[in-house]
């Protein structure tokens, strides 16, 4: 009895374990084909010799081969093989983790329209991997490839933007309690100190200049850096040329700024948006990737916004892009 259960078994496992060798000979055939086209340069080859090496298909698995060939092929500008090089870097497979790497590859097989660095460039500023975390940012990367395709992005496109509509109703519950403290303060107080009781008085706190951020002028308030002038309901700035290195660049800019809704309380808004006017690549690597710098000459599609108001001691505080808070004082 036994010895026939065991006939039978063999009899089920053996078509069985034929059909993996001939899988497992398809493969190898694949790899055979592939390799000398991927030495030779061709930059599709070089992924697909790259794949194999990850998943074990055809080639022992071995992950940090499949990132040499996948940085061969992303180095001649090849979209999959910079992807699945920024995602190597990412998580740390194949190669020592590096979130600034990982953002630089990512970037450069956006630009070509890869779906799936959206959506992980999307998680790197969801989190904060390797960058100032900025769920406005994440949501665009998400949204991207959700529209692309990328079917798991849909579901962080609804995370995040519930995350932000709780961020804003913090910030707003957050302004509301700190108007009502003010309230409360004035009213216990038998010769309370006049508040800032007209929107002159606000303005001229502002324009009397010297605000900075750590020691740093500010870019969007006056400063020995901006220069600002009064027009009536409105603050508007101009800072002189600046400098500042991105990773894989040097850029120069000019920022310019408008201070707005300038309300009798001492609360008021910024807006403002920088203008690239030069921009030299830095890092080899990147030029011979064929990647392209995360900014372009002129002005920038970015519009940062802030909500600011003076506290007791007439420094601001200011929350920017409803994420950061912000301290100016003045110098």
């Amino acid at each position: 009895m036994m010895l026939r259960s065991l006939l039978v078994i063999f009899m089920i496992l053996l078509p069985l374990s034929g059909f993996a060798y001939q899988d497992d000979y398809i493969w190898q055939e694949k790899y055979k084909k592939a390799l000398p086209k991927a030495e030779a340069g061709d930059a599709e080859a070089q992924y697909d010799i790259g794949s194999m090496y990850e998943k074990g298909n055809g080639v022992a698995k071995d992950s940090a081969k499949a990132f040499e060939w996948y940085l061969k092929s992303a180095k001649q500008g090849y979209d999959k093989g910079a992807y699945e090089v920024g995602h190597s870097y990412l998580r740390g497979v194949g190669v020592e983790q590096n979130y600034d790497k990982a953002l630089k590859w990512l970037n450069a097989a956006a630009e070509h329209n890869n779906v799936r660095a959206f959506y992980y460039l999307g998680t790197m500023y969801e989190k904060g991997s390797g960058v100032t975390q900025d769920l406005d940012k994440a949501l665009r990367w998400y949204t991207r490839a959700s529209k692309g395709g990328y079917a798991i992005a849909e579901e962080r496109v609804i995370e995040v933007k519930a995350e932000i509509a709780k961020e804003d109703r913090k910030l707003q519950a957050q302004i509301e309690r700190e108007k009502r403290l003010r309230k409360q303060k004035v009213a216990m107080t038998k010769n309370p100190e006049p508040k800032l009781k007209a929107k002159p008085d606000v303005k001229k706190l502002l324009l009397a200049g010297g605000w900075a951020k750590r020691d740093k002028p500010a870019e969007y308030l006056p400063s020995k850096f901006t220069q600002c002038k009064d027009k009536g309901n409105t603050i508007e700035c101009v800072s002189k040329e600046l400098k500042r290195n991105i990773g894989m660049a040097d850029i120069s800019y000019t920022t310019k700024a408008v201070v707005y809704s300038i309300k009798d309380s001492g609360d008021f808004k910024v807006s403002y948006r920088n203008n690239v006017t030069d921009i030299k690549v830095t890092d080899p690597e990147f030029v011979e990737s064929g990647g392209k710098v995360p900014v372009k000459l002129g002005w920038q599609d970015a519009e940062h916004k802030l909500v600011c108001n003076f506290n007791s001691k007439k420094e601001l505080n200011c929350k920017k892009n409803k994420l950061r808070s912000v301290t100016f004082n003045r110098k």
